[in-house]
């Protein structure tokens, strides 16, 4: 027995999709016709019910994916093959659910003008989220976005506090900076004065900010200090007039030992102007300038005056501990032309390399008092011609 196939008739007016399929617009009023048969109808305009009938006449047999495709609906592949995993999933009523409102917005005028108070009094943003009731991921949105306006820092008193500065702000303004003077270099008129000899050298003055790179060396400031660091600089170690005096060396040294940085060179990988934070200046001095300093302290100054000063202080300060003296050789390899040096054991290497050997005189509990460098004095070879 053959299948019977659908009577051919379409109405007048409607427009044949494939070989079965056609859609009639008339007094708004959308029918869809399979063969001469009213399969299903809705108002003009109604989307969600055109999803539907197009939907179920693929799925039913009506019609193929590629005639929808065509003139005269033109609906894309890819959208008809999302209504029918739609249609197989969720079920027809799934066309016809409600789509729910959006969630009411969290950043609200109130909450901005509430936020930007609370910023104003230079709070975190983590906290500033806290106390707002909102999530701190939408604030710093709201702030990258600039939705949240920037107000004056205002104390109690009705005194202007600093305007706090992000890290991303002050690696703009260090970057402006290299185009005049040099990278970082925004304290111009102190490093003009300076150059002219007309000031002796720059106040360290520091700055309130945002995620300073490597400010946590600042906790360490008050060891160094009673460690005495700083004491007797005036006596031993001299400088000219320049924008870096004794002070900011020797800060950039002892940050420098604390952060693990073996060399100046070392400063190089890190941003000058942020390391310029720490010492309470704009930047950090450079590679050249920096060995050229502490050639001079070592040249007008007498550091083994001081280092004698330092020793005898720890010393008096821990006596039953500097009552027991461990001595420690060190080799340092020679890697230079100008004398030919007996050859030492070096440890690490496990060779005989020529050097010299620096004597580390520590109290009972390793901690060290002073080094002794042992003169150069002439190897197998002698002094080259």
């Amino acid at each position: 027995m053959f299948k019977q196939s659908l009577l051919p008739g379409f109405p007048d007016g409607a427009d044949k999709i494939g070989t079965s399929l056609s859609i009639l617009t008339k007094e708004d009023q959308v029918t869809y016709f399979v063969g001469g048969d009213n399969y299903f109808s809705h108002p003009a305009g109604d989307e969600q019910s055109r999803r539907f009938a197009l939907t179920s006449l693929m799925a039913n047999g009506h019609v193929r994916a590629r005639d929808l495709e065509g003139s005269p609906l033109l609906i894309p592949h890819r959208t008809l093959m999302n209504w029918t995993k739609q249609y197989r999933q969720d079920g027809p009523c799934s066309f016809y659910r409600t789509i729910g409102r959006a969630a009411p917005r969290v950043i609200t005028p109130d909450k901005i003008a509430e936020c930007a108070r609370i910023l104003a009094e230079g709070i975190h943003p983590s906290e500033v989220a806290r106390r707002a009731g909102i999530n701190e991921s939408t604030l710093r949105k709201a702030l990258k976005r600039n939705a949240i306006p920037q107000l004056p820092c205002v104390l109690d008193e009705g005194l202007t506090k600093p305007v706090v500065v992000s890290k991303s702000e002050r690696s703009r303004i260090d970057a402006e900076a290299a185009s005049a003077m040099g990278t970082a270099c925004t304290r111009a008129d102190e490093r003009v004065a300076a150059a002219m000899g007309l000031a002796g050298s720059a106040s360290a003055r520091f700055e309130v900010g945002h995620d300073v790179q490597m400010a946590g060396l600042l906790t360490a400031l008050p060891a160094l200090c009673a460690n005495g660091l700083l004491s007797g600089i005036d006596r031993h170690l001299k400088l000219p007039k320049g924008f870096y005096s004794v002070l900011h060396i020797l800060l950039t040294l002892g940050f420098m030992a604390l952060a693990r940085i073996r060399r100046p060179e070392g400063l190089r990988h890190i941003p000058p102007g942020e390391f310029g934070k720490v010492i309470g200046l704009d930047r950090v001095p450079e590679v050249r300038t920096l060995r050229e300093k502490i050639a001079t302290m070592a040249r007008t100054g007498n550091p083994q005056a001081w280092m004698k000063e330092l020793s005898k202080s720890w010393m008096e300060n821990d006596p039953d501990e500097a009552g027991y003296l461990y001595v420690d050789g060190h080799v340092r390899v020679y890697h230079g032309d100008l004398a030919n040096l007996p050859r030492r054991f070096v440890s690490r290497e496990k060779l005989c390399l020529r050097g010299t050997s620096d004597y580390w005189v520590n109290d009972a509990l390793g901690r060290p008092f002073f080094v002794v460098s042992k003169v150069l004095n002439e190897g197998d070879g002698g002094l080259p011609d």
